[in-house]
């Protein structure tokens, strides 16, 4: 059995001084290119995966490609690697917005949508999941015993290795807060190696559900500062890369009997505990008295992000801030085995659990940072550990809180409806 599977890819030009995503700590603009910024579709007959490295990407850039699929193609799928040593595209979100750089982002989606769309033949398709692989681990809870495994989809056609979608749930931080070379951290090397021992082949290296997921034994406290351990380098994201990688060569695959491609949306709501316009008074007088004693220039830069967010708290009307954002989980159907898109960032427990209740026979592939990335959306049981995703996250991404218990949960009922209309 065979679906149309059709791919194409394209490198986004990010000029030197581009502003980057994902530390508040980092202290300054780009100085040069590690890896090329690249932006990878995979088109599975009317449905458009598209991965770009990319700390996260705004709906609102999901709309603007939305409205300009081809024909055939309506349903796109817009994830960013996560990558901490990417431009900053996402408005308002996670660091200074780069608009010319975000405007090329659109237009090179669309075309490699494009030309992805008229590049499908029939493939076949095969799924795999590697053995746990030891270079991830718990970011809030180092002595759990988390070690998850990466999950991929080969697809083969024409006598050849067609295409690669990898997930590994993990944070793409490799490269710490005083990197300033632009990278796709350890994603970049995981498609590098694939591609290589398959030739012709193109490779999506996505992120799955590693809202709580670190490479190594650091927790998210260490991007509040440079590292100093000489251990966050380059040569340690392509060593990563290539242990996901040659799991991936290695491991067994299980053929999907996937005769078509079926999609469902599933609207979501995740309701935010807006900040109080005390509670941010008082955080900011604390922020600013402590730059006033002196801080390292890491801190500095921490410090003046979340007191520009306190600033422009107090200067919106409390009425005027919303208290629910507004998004959507996707699922895609290949035969018995379903894609599963959530947005945010949500935790390894959600997807496990979204795993879990699809069964066995019924395997799922979950994807995080999908359509919208407007934060993290920690599990009930992980409030009272508190801790940056549940208390300081929202700050650099501008939302006026951190969202509301629960939240998660309703990424995983709406999974669970866009697989039931997958299969039902």
């Amino acid at each position: 059995m065979s679906v149309l599977v059709g791919t194409a890819q394209a490198v986004l030009e990010v000029p030197v001084g581009t502003p980057m995503s994902g530390y508040a700590a980092r202290t300054g603009p780009s100085t040069g290119v590690a890896d090329p910024v690249t932006v990878r579709a995979l088109v599975l007959d009317r449905a458009a995966l598209v991965t770009v490295d990319v700390c996260g990407l705004h709906e609102r850039t999901v709309e603007l490609v939305a409205a300009r699929l081809p024909d055939g193609v309506d349903t796109p799928v817009l994830a960013a690697t996560h990558t901490h040593a990417g431009p900053c595209v996402t408005f308002e979100r996670l660091g200074s917005h780069d608009e010319s750089v975000h405007e090329r982002l659109v237009e090179t989606v669309v075309d490699v949508v494009r030309r992805a769309a008229a590049d499908r033949r029939a493939c076949s398709v095969h799924h795999g999941v590697t053995p746990p692989l030891g270079v991830a681990s718990n970011r809030r809870h180092p002595t759990r015993a988390d070690d998850p495994p990466a999950s991929f989809l080969r697809f083969d056609g024409g006598g050849r290795t067609h295409a690669w979608l990898v997930a590994f749930p993990c944070h793409p931080v490799v490269l710490d807060a005083g990197n300033r070379l632009v990278s796709g951290d350890f994603p970049a090397h995981v498609r590098q190696h694939l591609e290589a021992a398959t030739p012709g082949a193109l490779c999506l290296a996505a992120t799955g559900a590693g809202g709580d997921m670190n490479p190594g034994r650091h927790g998210a406290e260490a991007s509040f500062e440079a590292d100093t351990t000489g251990l966050r380098t380059v040569a340690e994201a392509r060593r990563v890369g290539s242990v996901i990688a040659q799991a991936v060569l290695a491991a067994p695959t299980r053929e999907v009997a996937a005769a078509s491609v079926s999609v469902a949306v599933e609207p979501v709501e995740l309701p935010i505990d807006r900040t109080g316009p005390d509670q941010a008074r008082r955080e900011l007088a604390g922020w600013r008295a402590e730059l006033a004693r002196g801080v390292s220039r890491e801190r500095a830069e921490l410090l003046e992000t979340w007191a520009a967010w306190a600033e422009q708290l107090l200067a919106t009307e409390h009425d005027e801030l919303p208290d629910v954002w507004r998004g959507s989980v996707t699922a895609v159907g290949l035969g018995p085995l379903a894609l599963v898109a959530l947005p945010g960032e949500p935790f390894l427990a959600t997807a496990e659990r979204i795993e879990r209740a699809a069964g066995h026979q019924r395997p799922v592939l979950v994807l995080g940072y999908a359509n919208g990335c407007p934060g993290y959306v920690p599990p009930a049981g992980e409030y009272p550990h508190g801790g940056y995703e549940v208390v300081d996250a929202h700050r650099y991404y501008a939302m006026p809180g951190p969202f509301a218990v629960g939240g998660a949960e309703r990424l995983e009922a709406a999974a669970a409806q866009a697989i039931d209309r997958l299969w039902g």
